[in-house]
């Protein structure tokens, strides 16, 4: 059942296997969430952002890791030029080569497909040819533009391994098993690995037979009416909470997938059932609450999914840790369910369990393949990897914008961030380095009071301009949790979905989702002190350590990258304050922060 797939570890992490230090850049070249990952010499991650943020193109298709745009200023800001460099892919070298005789078969397809059937055989196409050009130009830019005086060294790793890695190492666990699912891989869409002081050992019995969880729940956000090519899938999992599991829904989407033991398998069915399924797709115009019952009995199928295969990996008895990754990794709903409907006993998701997570992945893998693997982090990684806002484009926004702004201390600043909170303000609240992985952790985040009813609605409609169905997310003290969740789990990256205390919702109802639960993060000192601080002056004020939290951007944009990013979406929507590390700037040019008096005052314009 289990053979050695991938020994990284021969000497225990005791001994370096090279004295040579390196630069080690880690790259995700899948077709969408291309990203880029710096380890120092010494193994210590310096740099980890996807591409989508400094292109502000969501999800990025078809973008090479290393952009012209910007890497020639993180070579030399983040790496050595006189060291060698090791630049380690998150797919085989070989995988471009599979995706030949699988184009053939789609143009062959194409021939005689009916109209329906070749918007999906091309948007197949679109898939496999992305892919290729990635997989083809990756490092292209960086050797052109990177700064090096020694040569590069190019390595290749599986795709599921990577997404284990950043996993397991992110993890403080030394032993567990890796589960990843996700849409696809070079073998199937699901891997699971026993994990131990560093190294890896495949499952092999672990597999899909022509299956795969990640496109199952992509076809249902496409009957759903969202679009799952644009990263939509966040819109099906906030649906679900609105609706029931309705019977003739679950007559039609359960037999599509189901559980064999430790294998995934697609159901086979006529082709009746699968065209039955397409023709009740939401048509344009019809509002997405009506799907609701819909969304939520597509949501029950994939989470009954999930607990099915992770009940059988359990049997295996690898471990009582699991670490979960691969884009499936990202349904916080699911997630939210994982420790009371299986059997184990500890939980670990990354902040980025998707694609873009596969470069920091691979960068752990070549830097541990050459030094050994380290076991002394103390705690979970850090998510505050990305770029920095200051600079010239900051000093050029304070001088130019001309908005009413003060420049406050630490202590004054965060009192100051506290009150307008309480008084029931919105703020765009940036921070130190940006969060790697798709939410929002503090740093580039869009805070409000959850005391309040309407606050939901209001930054749906003035602020985020999305659905009104969508959710916020509890950013809690981490000493609190248990006081606000039902069976309390520390949830660092918002990466689940719990339960609600009944006794706490009124408190909160800015934060509570239609059924009950909240797509929590934990906010420790340690992980981010600043954040941390804030929380807790608010307590100080309304006697409740959270805050409403949600991410930096606006419906269909990623998070925002730059100062001119958040300046935008300030000046174009709801926000009331901009607070940009110690710059607060005001969009009401009569207020003024009393330092002495620790509140807001009106002074002329």
């Amino acid at each position: 059942m289990v053979n050695i797939y991938n020994q990284l570890l021969s000497n225990n992490g005791n001994t370096a296997i090279s004295s040579m230090m390196k630069n080690y850049i880690g790259m995700s070249t899948s077709p969408h969430e291309a990203s880029l990952a710096i380890l120092n010499g010494k193994g210590e991650i310096v740099y980890a952002e996807a591409t989508e943020r400094p292109l502000q193109s969501k999800r990025a298709w078809g973008s090479v890791p290393d952009h012209i745009n910007y890497i020639e200023k993180l070579t030399e800001r983040y790496c050595d030029p006189d060291l060698e460099t090791v630049v380690a892919m998150s797919w085989t070298k070989k995988h471009p080569y599979r995706y030949h005789l699988f184009d053939l078969y789609l143009k062959y397809k194409l021939r005689k497909a009916e109209a329906d059937a070749r918007k999906r055989y091309q948007m197949a196409r679109y898939m496999i040819s992305t892919h290729q050009a990635v997989l083809k130009n990756a490092t292209v830019g960086l050797q052109a533009f990177g700064r090096f005086n020694r040569p590069i060294e190019k390595r290749y790793y599986n795709h599921h391994l990577t997404h284990a890695a950043v996993a397991a190492y992110g993890s403080n666990f030394d032993e567990a098993v890796c589960v990843v699912i996700d849409g696809f891989g070079e073998a199937g869409s699901v891997a699971a690995f026993r994990y131990q002081n560093g190294s890896f050992e495949l499952l092999e019995d672990v597999k899909a037979a022509k299956a795969s969880l990640g496109f199952f729940y992509a076809q249902m956000c496409q009957i759903a009416g969202f679009k799952f090519m644009e990263g939509e899938e966040w819109k099906l999992m906030g649906l679900a909470a609105y609706g029931t599991v309705d019977k003739k829904w679950y007559e039609l989407i359960r037999p599509l997938i189901y559980v064999d033991g430790v294998t995934i398998k697609s159901g086979k069915l006529p082709k009746s059932h699968y065209e039955k399924l397409r023709s009740l797709e939401r048509p344009p115009g019809t509002p997405a609450i009506e799907y609701a019952d819909f969304a939520a009995t597509a949501q029950q199928v994939f989470t009954e999914t999930v607990h099915d295969f992770l009940n059988n990996i359990y049997e295996l008895k690898i471990s009582d840790n699991l670490v979960f990754g691969g884009g499936c990794a990202l349904n916080s709903s699911a997630n939210g369910t994982i420790i009371e409907q299986t059997p184990f006993k500890n939980l670990y998701v990354g902040s980025a369990p998707a694609d873009d997570g596969n470069a920091l992945g691979a960068a752990y893998l070549a830097y541990f393949e050459d030094n050994g693997c380290r076991n002394d982090r103390k705690g979970v990684v850090s998510p505050y990897l990305g770029s920095q806002v200051t600079g010239e484009s900051f000093e050029r926004l304070k001088k130019f914008c001309g908005l009413k702004q003060q420049e406050l201390d630490d202590n004054a600043l965060v009192a100051c961030a506290a009150r307008a909170l309480f008084e029931g303000k919105i703020i765009g609240w940036i921070q130190g380095k940006a969060e790697f992985g798709p939410r929002a952790l503090g740093n580039r985040s869009i805070l409000a009071d959850p005391r309040l009813k309407d606050v939901k609605d209001r930054i749906n409609a003035e602020v985020k301009f999305r659905e009104e169905f969508r959710p916020f997310a509890p950013s809690v003290l981490d000493e609190f949790g248990e006081e606000y969740f039902e069976n309390y789990q520390f949830t660092p990256y918002m990466e689940r979905t719990l339960k609600f205390k009944e006794s706490v919702m009124q408190k909160v109802p800015g934060v509570v989702h239609e059924d009950g639960t909240g797509r929590l993060q934990s906010v420790t000192r340690q992980l981010n002190p600043r954040y941390y601080e804030l929380i807790h002056a608010f307590y100080e004020l309304s006697g409740i350590p959270v805050v409403l939290n949600t991410s930096f951007n606006v419906m269909g944009k990623p998070i925002i990258h730059s100062v001119e990013d958040a300046a935008a979406v300030f000046m174009t929507s709801g926000l009331d304050l901009l607070i940009i590390e110690n710059q607060v700037f005001f969009k009401d040019p009569t207020q003024q922060w009393e330092q002495n008096e620790r509140k807001f005052v009106t002074v002329e314009p």
